[in-house]
């Protein structure tokens, strides 16, 4: 409850500092914290923790002085019973070009880590994206609904008034009996809607409080700058494409490692001998080291093999992320100017119900013509609002992907992406 008290204060506090005008898209650092909370992005950075320790484990090596102590007796015919002991301290040693190798898979390793948990921050912040825009929808789309049964209501009211006077025939009214049940029915559903969009964006993410209800602006903003310039921002920042890149080091690592295996490290130590009750002492200096190399040499191979596979992975990341980035680009251009045409649709439909609306009003038209005008002017008004939430969430995730919104930078602060347009009330 008092994490919930705190986000909502920071809400209010960022859209106090944005001269009250609630946006289109929540506030980057309520995002981020919110993100930032999911399960996996914990993952990701117990993985990191991980990483991080087997980077100073291979720092280390794996290496470790070994103690022996043989006590013993020894019995000599005609001779007594003498007590001996036998110690030693002996360990493994790398060869130095071995340390480098294994210092160097460590460091891969936790920036490989480190990306992916940059890549799961991204990746909640695209869910979130998603499920908040669904929510939008589904917000907006009952908001229209709701105004389409008040309008109907307003007209019925009028259409009983005409009857009554003998101006209107009974089956107008039975016509708009049906069109207001039809509207209640739809804004019933919208709202179920809206509830199943709320409930899995605050399953998901219990930290982003939603507004009452969808606040779109007028006119969702179009994507700056140039195509491949968005292209290449997005391919030079993406942390997938560079954990996969980390990971091909370490693998590559990996199999240079294997191949210098093949010279296994040789165990180093010193021996003290006390025998005959310590009439004889000896002190001597031990060295010993595997031989067969079969087994070795297989697991070069294997680690080859390993190295090979990871930089095949890395060009398929590669393209994938470079065809993502132009269809998402796309996107946002098609978007933006599928909004657009909706919006001429939407004024033109608007216009046309208004004038079969005025004609029937002069006993000019069939009340039949102002339902149909009526409902082409609902869907338009519904197609308009769907394509302004596609087009801000098409621009977003532009954004989104180059680092642009809802990314914490080295020093700390939340990237915000381009202006958005306050939105209507």
């Amino acid at each position: 409850m008092r994490q919930a008290i705190g986000l909502m204060l920071l809400w209010s506090g960022i859209a106090g500092a944005q001269q009250a005008a609630i946006t289109a898209l929540p506030p980057g650092e309520l995002v981020l914290r919110a993100v930032e909370a999911t399960p996996e992005v914990r993952a990701a950075e117990a993985a990191l923790a991980g990483a991080k320790a087997e980077q100073r484990m291979r720092q280390l090596g794996s290496h470790e002085t070994q103690l022996t102590v043989v006590p013993q007796q020894r019995r000599i015919d005609g001779g007594g019973r003498h007590y001996e002991w036998e110690a030693g301290l002996s360990r493994g040693v790398r060869w130095p070009g071995k340390a480098r190798l294994d210092r160097e898979i460590g460091d891969a390793g936790s920036e490989a880590a480190r990306l992916r948990l940059e890549d799961a921050h991204h990746a909640g912040a695209r869910r979130l994206l998603a499920l908040w825009s669904n929510w939008q929808r589904a917000s907006a789309a009952l908001a229209l609904q709701r105004r389409q049964v008040a309008l109907w209501q307003r007209d019925r009211a009028a259409v009983s008034r005409r009857v009554q006077l003998g101006d209107a025939a009974g089956r107008d009214l039975m016509a708009i009996d049906a069109a207001l049940a039809q509207a209640r029915a739809t804004a019933l559903q919208a709202a179920a809607e809206q509830d199943d969009a709320r409930l899995a964006l605050g399953s998901r993410f219990p930290g982003v409080p939603l507004p009452e209800a969808a606040q779109l602006p007028s006119m969702p903003p179009a994507l700056p700058g140039t195509d491949q310039a968005w292209v290449e921002r997005i391919l030079a920042r993406s942390h997938e494409t560079g954990a996969i890149e980390a990971l091909a080091r370490q693998k590559d690592a990996e199999a240079r490692r294997a191949r210098a295996e093949r010279l296994p490290d040789p165990v180093i130590g010193v021996r003290v001998l006390n025998e005959q009750g310590g009439r004889e002492r000896a002190l001597g200096l031990t060295v010993s080291m595997p031989l067969g190399t079969r087994y070795r040499g297989a697991e070069a191979a294997a680690a080859g093999a390993a190295a090979m596979g990871a930089a095949a992975e890395l060009t398929r990341v590669r393209r994938d992320v470079e065809q993502d980035a132009r269809r998402a680009v796309a996107t946002a251009r098609a978007m933006h100017e599928i909004w657009r045409q909706r919006g001429e649709a939407d004024q033109a439909a608007r216009a046309s119900a208004a004038k079969f609306e005025r004609a029937y009003a002069l006993g000019e038209s069939d009340l039949a013509d102002v339902l149909a005008a009526r409902r082409l002017a609902s869907e338009s008004a519904l197609a308009e609002r769907r394509a302004n939430v596609d087009a801000i969430e098409a621009v977003a995730r532009v954004e989104l992907d180059a680092h642009e919104r809802w990314h914490r930078h080295g020093s700390g602060d939340v990237s915000v992406g381009t202006a958005w347009p306050a939105a209507e009330p």
